[in-house]
């Protein structure tokens, strides 16, 4: 029994298809622009870590590049000072 070759050319214009129906999806602001990140502060630096203690991306957090490397910072110090598993 032989099978037919799929030349995958199906499965282009599907790929192509399901991009035109994506709704743009909006930010959720996390944090206001004069909000200071504090490496003591858990309960701020709690929302912007997963269950399993990964730091969420901004572009699903919606924070300004400066808040995220300063988001970044706080978790890394808060988790070398034992206060933030």
């Amino acid at each position: 029994m032989a099978f037919k070759k799929n030349s995958g050319k199906r499965e282009r214009r599907e790929r192509s298809d399901r991009g035109m129906d994506q709704t743009i999806r909006k930010r959720t602001r996390y944090l206001d622009p004069t909000t200071v990140v504090d490496s003591n502060d858990i309960e701020l630096l709690r929302r912007f870590v997963t269950e399993y203690g990964k730091i969420i991306p901004a572009r699903i957090t919606g924070v300004t590049m400066m808040q995220q490397r300063e988001i970044k910072r706080g978790v890394r110090r808060a988790r070398n000072m034992g206060l933030l598993a």
